[in-house]
């Protein structure tokens, strides 16, 4: 499979450069965290943020680079403002789908079934959600899907097995959130339950818990691992992003590893003093050239490992 599903309809991987597998461009976290920085939903505002990525890292000719959005309905998801965006800043954006995790979610998420939500999922990739101009706009990804604290609830379990049965169905990948602990073994012990092709994984936000062990025992069964919220330093400082990534790649994972960055704050944004889109392709992998890592490498991570991980959904009638 050549094709990334995109809002704007499937494009081919030739017309991709790099892309950041894991962001926000139009969120609302602050229903649960009270935060009007987690307030991030004007259209016009993310299509100039993204213009700013094409200023500090320019595609080549033909090529535009793409944003991973993994915003789920529990976080105010609006497919309507995801296609503008990508109209108005000439970038590939990918749409979710599925719940988030648990202190977001709606009453209907209790009260359907495993299979009733693999279906919502699997119609929504396939289909696409109805738009107000009687367009579909159809999602490429599912995800991120997401484990609150150190163990997965029931309902975080039910969406989750859920997820993987629609990965199966559609050939989506499947993007976790494992945040702060090591839940990414239960995550991808469910999915290998449901029958989904590690391959088909990547394990979200390994970069909050800088674990060999716990990374390597994750790339022995065969996902990807994002590190995904580079720049976040008050998380994590990059140096040891860097340092981790690099003892990864040189123990012969490269082709495992993903990176991103995860904007989800207002104040993450280049118009009001953040690093923006453009840090984990620009900064953070002159961090990564700096300690040594060779340019095809940065390719790997910043493109042909993505791409492999996405492309992979089937046509409707396939």
């Amino acid at each position: 499979m050549v094709n990334l599903r995109t809002v704007l309809g499937d494009v081919h991987v030739d017309g991709v450069d790099r892309v950041l597998p894991h962001e926000h461009l139009l969120c609302d976290f602050s229903p649960v965290t009270g935060d009007r920085n987690h307030i991030f939903n004007n259209p016009a505002l993310a299509a100039r943020e993204l213009g700013y990525l094409n200023e500090d890292v320019p595609p080549a000719p033909g090529r535009q680079h793409a944003i991973v959005e993994v915003t789920l309905r529990d976080l105010g998801r609006d497919p309507e403002g995801l296609r503008r965006i990508s109209q108005e800043s000439a970038t590939h954006v990918v749409m979710g789908t599925g719940w988030y995790l648990e202190p977001y979610y709606p009453k209907e998420v209790y009260e359907v079934s495993a299979e009733q939500h693999a279906a919502l999922m699997i119609q929504e990739i396939e289909e696409g959600v109805l738009a107000a101009d009687g367009t579909r706009i159809r999602a490429g990804v599912i995800g991120e899907i997401g484990t609150h604290g150190g163990t997965l609830s029931p309902a975080e379990e039910r969406v989750l097995r859920a997820a993987g049965r629609a990965s199966n169905a559609t050939g989506a990948a499947v993007t976790t959130h494992a945040f702060m602990y090591p839940t990414g073994v239960d995550q991808l012990s469910i999915l290998e339950e449901e029958g989904v092709d590690p391959r088909r994984i990547a394990i979200g936000h390994v970069d909050t818990f800088l674990d060999h062990a716990y990374l390597t025992g994750l790339l022995d069964r065969g996902v990807y691992l994002q590190f995904d919220t580079c720049g976040r330093e008050h998380l994590m400082p990059d140096s040891l992003r860097v340092e981790m990534l690099v003892r990864l790649i040189d123990e012969g994972w490269a082709d495992s590893l993903l990176i991103s960055s995860d904007r989800c704050h207002m104040t993450d944004l280049k118009i009001r003093g953040g690093l923006g889109y453009s840090w984990t392709v620009a900064g953070f992998c002159d961090l990564l050239r700096a300690a040594g890592v060779a340019e095809t490498v940065v390719d790997q991570l910043t493109h042909e490992n993505p791409l492999r991980l996405l492309a992979g959904v089937r046509a409707a009638n396939a």
